[in-house]
């Protein structure tokens, strides 16, 4: 009997053909109808496959430190796994006495692909050499990659579909080719990821509701489609390409963050526990930051401007008091842009650094909003079109100088070390092309006149109203000259940098001779004038991106690369190695710090037993050694 499912329909649709199908109970009897449910197995030539290739994963050690590394110092970005659940099948999986189905080998490439992606943020900080257990990050990171992508082959081979782990190994790779400055490696790596995942049906609230899924698979189900979403909508819009997934966010994809909440948070219904801290009770969860960003990316799909080639400049202004209102206002009081609630942060240290990754995402939306306006063509305007167009300037100013302050804060919060953080190269450099833009113009910054200025009781509703007052040409410049210090700086690690702040150069060099036949002030002059064609500041040879060996430590202990900034805490930032740092710690320690520290929070438990509980203050967790506060 044929399959119906041979012919390519959804499995669990509820608006197709097959959706009808079933509700017939046509196939009900189909006895190859169960087989598409049926855990796939491997045949015996491919387990002795994946058997040989798995001999060649690195250490169990050594995954276990990554494992453990990325628990407390990356996972914050995007919580693409759930900790408490996922740390319980890696468990399980090295107790396997044989891998027999495509589960198992798939779960294994996602441990891979996370290893490989958390060894983009090493060395740090938190761990400064450039070994574990003796073997070099580069070697291990090869070794994660040509492992994963020989298990790839033989999985995908064995079962085609899609599941909610592959779409997480493959959003992973995507990260990967991100951190590494391969845009289109992210690009093509982020569409495998959504098809796989409309595959799998991530995107469907009929498989949410499927017998076969648990509470934590449901809601991982949405998060990840929410991840997926965020960076499409981001990627789309700065490569002003159609986005991947269509449209807007549906209700029935949005995740609920009760569902994954600690039982002491879940069940409070506003009232908090006896003998519970009320800012424990009350914190943020962990994934609202990722929630905010999907809301924000939905907002401006919402907006529907895209890839218009002219500038409507009055539709422009409409959508910023809309989005000023509609999404500004509504922020949460932990998140909002001026005078945070900071009552967690001391307890739950990456809130800070998520804090600032939604601003410096608010500001680059701001940006994006108003940037066209630099591609119009000059043509004669009405009087009042003319101030509004100055004033928009003012705000694209704003909005750019805003970004880069955003961008100095979360850096100086990484203790101003180098990274690889796509955002922080990113944002740097799209604001920083932007004021050297207008910095070229003649005319600006122009005078705004006051009644197109925000008065100071509309302060919560304009995100630039405080910004737009301090908007000058020598602040503009002095914008500028930070810009290209800390690309410079991130572009001895990472090669999206090194192009960043090349092209940053080229075109400073440019203004500079345009200013010179335009008979500009003398302060553009002085700014944008000799500056080398290349950033490096380490000598003629650079590690490319992709490789996670660092520099040698006799260069790197003779560096002080100090970036001017007005974050708090800014004249404490130093690369990864310093004169003054002691010796380096081993993996040994590293391990022995990080358990206290867990221990010292959550009870006993380490990498090679079980974790702990988890409450909001494990899942944002504290820096190894406590590093992420201020000794």
């Amino acid at each position: 009997m044929v399959n119906i499912h041979s012919f390519g329909y959804f499995q669990y649709s509820n608006s197709n053909t097959l959706a009808l199908i079933q509700k017939l109970g046509a196939d009900h009897h189909d006895p190859s109808s169960t087989a598409t449910t049926r855990e796939p197995t491997l045949s015996p030539e491919s387990t002795d496959d994946v058997h040989r290739i798995l001999e060649r994963i690195p250490d169990r050690q050594i995954l276990d430190f990554l494992v453990q590394y990325f628990r407390t110092e990356v996972n914050w970005m995007d919580h693409l796994v759930h900790i408490p659940s996922f740390y319980p099948q890696y468990q399980a999986w090295f107790a396997l006495e044989q891998i027999t189905t495509v589960a198992e080998v798939d779960f294994a490439i996602l441990v891979l692909r996370l290893c490989s992606y958390t060894l983009q943020f090493l060395p740090s900080p938190f761990y400064t050499l450039d070994k574990i257990r003796g073997v070099l990050l580069a070697e291990i990171r090869t070794c994660c990659d040509e492992t994963a992508d020989s298990l790839e082959s033989i999985s995908t081979q064995t079962d085609s579909r899609g599941s909610l782990v592959r779409t997480q190994f493959l959003a992973f790779y995507a990260l990967q080719c991100q951190m590494e400055g391969k845009t289109r490696g992210f690009w093509e790596a982020l569409s495998r990821a959504i098809r796989v995942g409309q595959d799998a049906g991530i995107h469907c609230d009929a498989v949410s509701h499927h017998k076969d899924i648990d509470r934590v698979e449901r809601e991982m189900r949405r998060r990840t489609y929410c991840n997926l979403f965020v960076w499409d909508s981001l990627l789309s819009r700065q490569l002003d390409r159609i986005p991947f997934i269509p449209g807007r966010m549906e209700d029935a994809n949005w995740p609920d963050i009760r569902l994954l909440q600690p039982p002491h948070q879940r069940d409070t219904e506003g009232e908090i526990p006896s003998g519970m801290e009320p800012t424990i009770a009350e914190a943020p969860d962990p994934f609202t930051e990722r929630l905010l960003q999907a809301k924000l990316a939905d907002f401006w799909r919402g907006a529907g401007v895209g890839q218009r080639a002219d500038y409507d400049m009055s539709l422009r202004e409409d959508l910023y008091e809309v989005f000023s209102r509609e999404y500004i206002d509504r922020l949460p009081p932990p998140f909002a842009l001026h005078n945070p609630d900071e009552r967690w942060d001391d307890r739950f240290p990456k809130l800070r650094l998520q804090r600032k990754l939604l601003h410096m995402a608010i500001y680059d939306s701001i940006l994006w909003n108003f940037r066209p306006l630099l591609l119009r063509k000059p043509s004669p305007l009405p009087a009042y079109k003319s101030v509004m167009l100055s004033c928009q300037k003012r705000k694209l100013a704003a909005a750019a100088l805003c970004a880069l302050e955003a961008v100095t804060q979360l850096h100086a919060l990484l203790h101003g070390c180098h990274t690889r953080l796509a955002s922080i190269v990113v944002t740097t450099f799209e604001s920083a092309v932007v004021l050297v833009y207008l910095a070229a113009d003649q005319t600006f910054p122009e005078d705004c006149p006051p009644q197109h200025i925000s008065p100071p009781d509309a302060f919560k509703s304009d995100p630039l109203q405080q910004g737009i007052c301090k908007v000058s040409l020598t602040v503009t410049l002095q914008a500028i000259q930070g810009a290209l210090k800390r690309l410079k700086m991130l572009a001895e690690v990472s090669s999206m940098a090194d192009v960043a702040a090349t092209t940053l150069i080229c075109l400073m060099n440019k203004v500079a001779v345009l200013a010179t036949e335009r008979e500009a002030p003398e302060q553009i002059h002085h700014a944008f004038s000799n500056r080398a064609a290349r950033p490096m500041v380490l000598g003629t040879t650079r590690p490319h991106a992709s490789s996670t060996t660092s520099l040698p430590t006799s260069h790197m202990s003779s560096i002080s690369l100090p970036l001017a900034t007005s974050a708090p805490g800014a004249n404490n930032i130093n690369p990864w190695l310093s004169e003054t740092m002691s010796d380096m710690r081993s993996v040994d320690e590293y391990m022995s710090g990080m358990n206290e520290a867990i221990h010292a929070t959550s009870g006993s438990g380490d990498i090679s037993g079980t974790w702990p509980s988890f409450d909001p203050s494990q899942l944002y967790g504290p820096g190894v050694f406590g590093i992420l506060e201020e000794a």
